[in-house]
């Protein structure tokens, strides 16, 4: 809805600043959250796991030592693996989570249009010179 008075404009933007408070206060709330997501993965049959946060980085490397057997190739290709699948685990976990606040978070109205914008300073502008009347300057 297009505000149609001056005192529809203050309301229609006291409700937008709210609303874009709440969203702000949402945004913090999952950064938060992201910080505390955890991702694992495994390779080599579980001789290789990985833990990584909701940014990707790697907070935990575990190579059982049976997996020392592998060969330094192999085992460096299952560590990528194992890595890869934590950090990919990690990333599922926070596109749920922004799926969830999206669906939570109420949408902030279509933005107003510069004809819109421009329609409602004349407006006032025209509001202002009435009630000033022969004070408005050049008069």
């Amino acid at each position: 809805m297009r505000p149609s008075s001056i005192e529809e404009d203050r309301d229609y933007l006291d409700r937008l600043l709210t609303q874009a408070e709440t969203m702000m206060r949402s945004l913090a709330g999952a950064r938060a959250r992201i910080g505390r997501i955890t991702g694992t993965g495994q390779a080599a049959g579980g001789l290789v796991s990985a833990v990584a946060d909701g940014h990707g980085r790697v907070r935990e490397l575990v190579v059982d030592p049976r997996g020392m057997r592998l060969g330094a190739e192999a085992l460096g290709r299952e560590v990528g693996e194992a890595l890869r699948a934590a950090q990919r685990d990690a990333e599922r976990q926070v596109h749920d989570l922004m799926a969830e606040i999206d669906a939570q978070t109420p949408r902030l109205p279509e933005a107003l249009g510069a004809d819109f914008v421009q329609e409602r300073v004349e407006q006032v502008s025209r509001e202002i010179e009435a009630r000033m009347g022969s004070a408005w300057p050049g008069q």
